[in-house]
């Protein structure tokens, strides 16, 4: 029994020591995973702090524009209505005024050519 105890415990450690190596093996090669995955953070901090300074003037810019877009079609908007009252008003008066048109009669005109018997003779 104390062989079989002693076999137990010997394989015990050699199990535990393998998996201690292991364990520095993975943690060996994981180490470059690691320093990695702390530079891509710090990258991401560093876009992100630039992408706010960088958008926050855009986003200004952006709503001053569409306080002026909606500025101007609001002035879009009464200028049609007053285009659309003149016209109204314009079609009104046409349909209550009466234009009456005289033909005109033709003004004599001579019927003599322009060219004499003479400048013909002369070329």
């Amino acid at each position: 029994m104390d062989l079989a105890l002693s076999v137990f415990n010997i394989g015990v450690g050699v199990g535990v020591v393998a998996a201690g190596v292991a364990l520095v093996y993975l943690a060996w090669r994981i180490t470059p995973l690691i320093t990695e995955s702390r530079a891509l953070t710090a990258d991401l901090r560093r876009l992100t702090r630039m992408t706010d300074t960088e958008l926050r003037p855009i986003l200004t810019h952006t709503r001053e524009l569409t306080s002026n877009v909606e500025v101007l079609s609001e002035d879009v908007a009464v200028k049609l209505d007053r285009l659309t009252d003149l016209m109204n008003s314009l079609q009104h008066s046409l349909d209550t005024v009466q234009i009456t048109a005289a033909p005109r009669r033709a003004e004599p005109q001579s019927v003599e050519s322009t060219e004499t018997r003479e400048d013909l003779t002369d070329a």
